[in-house]
């Protein structure tokens, strides 16, 4: 017969778990909101290094970034870094030189499970003329050890048309056969 003396082992075992599932849920959402904080706060007019040293400071050397768009995952921070710095260069680009306004924003969406984090994102671009496009997605972010080692971008959507040349303050370059000598 079971004696509450016989349950008291148990019942220290169950709490140290929930204890530690508490901490690392605890965690996770603490590297969530200090990731997307960082991300929101990055200003891509100064430069795109800041979003790369992100990468650096919070994601795992072999994390894995998959998309709903695309069967093939990406593996490896280094892999990432260079997918974003495809992104990320003309973005700064356009915004330092072209005067694209650029604008992040985040919010977080509730999850069932202690180790992963889901957010919704926007990027809206405005250009010159004042015509606008907005990129949005959604992100789930798996944590171990304050490190994301799995991501996944979902429900993907455009609003707006893409922009063109015209909204930008970047001159077209010049057919040198219509150009007359001064």
């Amino acid at each position: 017969m079971n004696h509450p003396k016989d349950i008291a082992p148990i019942a220290a075992f169950r709490n140290v778990e929930t204890t530690v599932k508490t901490l690392a849920a605890d965690s996770a959402i603490s590297a969530e909101r200090a990731l997307n904080a960082a991300i929101v706060n990055a200003d891509i007019t100064r430069g795109f290094e800041e979003y790369l040293a992100l990468v650096d400071q919070y994601y795992a050397e072999d994390v894995e970034v998959s998309t709903d768009v695309s069967p093939d995952a990406l593996v490896g921070k280094q892999r990432l870094k260079s997918l974003l710095l495809g992104f990320l260069v003309p973005l700064h680009i356009m915004a330092e030189m072209g005067g694209l306004w650029v604008s992040i924003h985040e919010a977080s969406i509730p999850g069932d499970s202690f180790d992963e984090q889901h957010s919704e994102w926007s990027l809206e671009l405005i250009g010159v003329t004042g015509r606008r496009v907005t990129q949005a997605w959604c992100v789930r972010r798996r944590w171990e050890q304050s490190r994301v080692v799995s991501e996944y971008h979902y429900a993907h959507r455009q609003d707006g048309e893409a922009l063109s040349f015209d909204d930008l303050l970047i001159a077209a370059p010049r057919d040198p056969d219509t150009v007359k000598p001064s």
